[in-house]
């Protein structure tokens, strides 16, 4: 039986230009992403985005956001091979302040929080190839006049 998993993402730059980005430990992987995760029964897209950042993060502000990116393609979960991702990329319509984040320290699996440079070649750094791409526009649109 072939499932969907809706997960959302979020993208948030801070006054510095630089990009909010974690190292997470799930089912056994590390991974270097985007913060957020997996949609609830109930819960809308928004919903879910600000009860990622709830759960992830100590320190933090409330933003608002705006719909950035979804794939076109296709992807498996590299978890579950019989779930079929549907991911949705939303990014704060304001910059935020560093130092007004910290991650949470009662989840061993949140490893580390960091604040990756808004460069093209930053990419390398992500483990999924869809927090690459979304990651590579973002910053197509920052150095755009």
């Amino acid at each position: 039986m072939i499932k969907f998993n809706a997960r959302c993402y979020a993208l948030i730059v801070s006054n510095q230009g630089r990009l909010l980005v974690m190292k997470e430990r799930w089912q056994g992987v590390n991974l270097q992403k985007l913060p957020g995760g997996g949609l609830e029964l109930g819960e809308g897209l928004i919903a879910c985005i600000n009860r990622e950042i709830k759960e992830e993060f100590k320190l933090w502000s409330p933003l608002e956001w705006s719909f950035f990116y979804i794939p076109t393609h296709a992807f498996s979960s590299r978890f579950k091979p019989n779930e079929q991702l549907l991911l949705n990329y939303f990014k704060a319509n304001s910059t935020v302040l560093e130092d007004e984040w910290a991650i949470i320290d009662n989840d061993p699996n949140l490893q580390e929080m960091m604040w990756l440079p808004l460069e093209a070649e930053q990419a390398t750094w992500f483990t999924l190839e869809s927090d690459r791409t979304a990651f590579l526009k973002l910053v197509s649109l920052q150095t755009q006049p």
